[in-house]
């Protein structure tokens, strides 16, 4: 059945005399929504345990293509909810987003709720997540495109047409990534949803849900991208804003081009580290005792090698064997993956056995790659959908604005600086340059300092969405509480972590709202002032390490 509709031509007529009060009151826009509620698919939702089936429910509901100016065209748009434990005891709904864009919230709510449902009562770590679990709905709207509603594709996920650009900066190839540009641009634009996948439709048919379940207020836990999601709906709807939790937050005053840099800085200064040791003491690694000579080897990696591993240096051993390697490279071809393990099987890398080793063992690593099929069918990093849709929100929310000059002094740049860049970042502008669509329409970001305190979590050294980020927005919105896992690096901390700090400062502020004081507004977690849930009512202070306790998340 298709999913993009047009209505009679009556409601068409009706919408289009309704046009000035939707630009006057955006509140408005958002009609509840008639959901159709069923049981869930197990390849939306993932496997579904015993005691979530009665109340694990997904339904799709058609919302305008644009709830300001509707002209009769409309989208199927997707919802997973697992209804509260206790209908009587119910307060409201959480509704979660996980991030990207383009990822899919439906399996993560599913997950949540498994797992809260099961949790001790009686356990001072986990006894607001039962109550959580009780008395609010877990509720996610699937971002527009994604499975569970109207699916959109429209990137192939096929090899590119150019070469590795950051080692491959020429005329020749900068033309093919260009020409690959414009035919992203026009095939992903095309579709009659493309223009209104972003996050002002997004926010408006969570509020059409808002509606449809009945509650006053709409609760959000974001996840990265999650936290302009809530700003902007805080903003569009200040009157039904409940509480925030923002969980490793984008800077959402800012679009993504500048997150994406921010992200880029906090790699580099992570490289640093990576290569502090390296370059204190580089004789231990077998090295020349000369910084300036490892760092041009660096920059000028072989571009096959440089393709091959820029995802992988992340550890001393790791960059000391790239070094390694693509000093014999430069000297000869390593011929084949056989040969080039035997020269990395005699070598001794160092006097010290165990460095030897690791150094030994990364080199066989990095040669597999080195040595790795070239890729030649599609491949995606959220799915089809998934992708396409980040393609989109990212080209609609924000203004994208340099010229194909500004951009390619930006990949020189990058390609200098930037040791972990693939250049992706480089399309992603060139395309948003070319998207022929206008802007989404932003709300005024001020108002966000008039909502309900909500609190952001945040962790010490989390790469991609980097704690300048979450500092700069406690010191621009005075209802901003700021709670810092330090040590940590996990992106997505809530419900992700071992810390009784981090768990029950955020599922207590979910439940009533309550949070801690401290006259700065930031508190931290594993740190010398462990542990902000002994100012919460009715616990006791318990310490433990935070760390990770499933993988990262793979937002913004």
């Amino acid at each position: 059945m298709p999913t993009i509709r047009r209505v009679a031509k009556g409601s068409g007529k009706l919408a289009a005399l309704c046009l000035p009060l939707f630009h006057a009151t955006p509140a408005l826009a958002a009609q509840s929504a008639a959901i159709v509620w069923g049981p869930c698919d197990a390849q939306l939702v993932g496997d579904i345990p015993a005691h979530l089936t009665t109340r694990l429910e997904c339904g799709t509901f058609r919302a305008p293509l644009d709830h300001i100016q509707p002209d009769g065209r409309s989208i199927d748009v997707g919802v997973v909810r697992a209804r509260a434990m206790r209908p009587d005891l119910r307060e409201g709904a959480i509704f979660v987003n996980v991030g990207g864009p383009g990822s899919n919230p439906a399996r993560l709510v599913r997950s949540i709720a498994a797992t809260w449902s099961r949790e001790d009562p009686f356990d001072a770590d986990t006894a607001d997540k039962v109550r959580l679990a009780e008395r609010f709905d877990l509720v996610a709207v699937i971002p527009r495109g994604l499975e569970g509603g109207h699916v959109y594709r429209c990137l192939t996920g096929l090899p590119p047409r150019f070469a590795f650009l950051p080692s491959h900066l020429d005329d020749a190839n900068w033309n093919l990534v260009l020409d690959e540009a414009t035919a992203q641009a026009r095939t992903c634009a095309a579709p009659p949803e493309a223009r209104y996948i972003n996050t002002e439709q997004h926010v408006h048919d969570m509020d059409a849900v808002r509606r449809s379940l009945g509650d006053d207020k709409l609760h959000l836990y974001g996840i990265s991208y999650g936290g302009r999601v809530g700003a902007w709906y805080a903003a569009t709807y200040p009157t039904h804003v409940g509480r925030m939790l923002l969980d490793s937050s984008m800077r959402f005053t800012q679009g993504f081009l500048e997150a994406g840099e921010l992200m880029r800085a906090a790699l580099r200064k992570d490289f640093q580290r990576v290569l502090a040791p390296i370059v204190a003491d580089p004789t231990r690694y077998g090295l020349p005792a000369d910084s300036a000579a490892i760092a041009t080897s660096l920059q000028d990696l072989p571009g096959r090698a440089r393709e091959a591993w820029h995802p992988y240096l992340d550890t001393p051993p790791r960059v000391a064997a790239a070094l390694w390697l693509a000093d014999w490279m430069r000297a000869s071809d390593p011929g084949s993956r056989t040969q080039l393990e035997g020269r990395i099987r005699r070598q001794v890398f160092s006097s010290d056995p165990s460095l030897n080793g690791a150094i030994r063992w990364a080199a066989l690593q990095l040669a597999d790659r080195y040595f790795a099929p070239v890729r030649t069918g599609p491949e995606f990093g959220a799915g089809q959908d998934g992708d396409s849709v980040r393609r989109a929100v990212g080209c609609n929310d924000d203004a994208w604005s340099a010229n194909d000059v500004a951009i390619r002094e930006h990949a020189v740049r990058n390609a200098a600086r930037d040791l972990h860049s693939d250049g992706e970042e480089i399309l992603e502008e060139l395309v948003c340059a070319r998207w022929p669509h206008p802007r989404a329409r932003v709300p005024n970001l001020d108002t966000v300092g008039d909502a309900p305190r909500f609190l952001l979590l945040q962790a010490e050294h989390d790469l991609v969405t980097p704690i300048e980020g979450a500092r700069a927005l406690l010191a621009r919105y005075a209802n901003a509480t700021l709670l810092v896992a330090r040590r940590s690096a996990v992106h997505g901390l809530f419900n992700f972590t071992t810390s009784s700090c981090i768990e029950r400062t955020a599922s207590r502020y979910l439940l009533d709202g309550t949070l801690p004081d401290s006259p700065s507004g930031e508190l931290h977690c594993g740190g010398a002032t462990e542990s902000p849930v002994s100012a919460l009512p009715h616990t006791t202070t318990t310490t433990t390490p935070t760390t990770p306790a499933a993988a990262p998340h793979d937002e913004i």
